[in-house]
């Protein structure tokens, strides 16, 4: 639902959606209020709400699905990265693949 909501913005770049997690995304801080005042107008008119609680505007650093960004990068959340380090031994097939799904999903940070 969500993409489908944003698939206009999406497209033209500056915002990403994974669930109901909303990403936007910009050079400048002209374009970043343009894109923030068109998601929250798509937001109004779906009837969709935000908790302000959960909201963050005009970061330079964030956290967002298990990754920091910052302008000039993108890193592994430190936490999951101790995850992977103090992972116990797989004692059965189902652990190995437990670790090897987790593993996966950070695969690009892997080395």
């Amino acid at each position: 639902m969500m993409d489908h909501i944003f698939a206009p913005l999406i497209k033209k770049g500056g915002v990403l959606v994974y669930m109901d997690d909303i990403l936007i995304h910009a050079i400048t801080r002209d374009e970043l209020e343009n894109i923030t005042l068109q998601v929250l107008k798509i937001l109004q008119k779906n009837d969709l709400f935000l908790k302000p609680e959960k909201c963050e505007f005009a970061k330079q650093r964030l956290e967002y699905l298990g990754a920091v960004i910052t302008p000039a990068t993108i890193e592994m959340d430190t936490a999951k990265l101790n995850g992977i380090k103090d992972w116990p031994i797989p004692k059965s097939t189902r652990d190995v693949r437990k670790f090897i799904g987790f593993c996966n999903f950070y695969r690009r940070f892997i080395k």
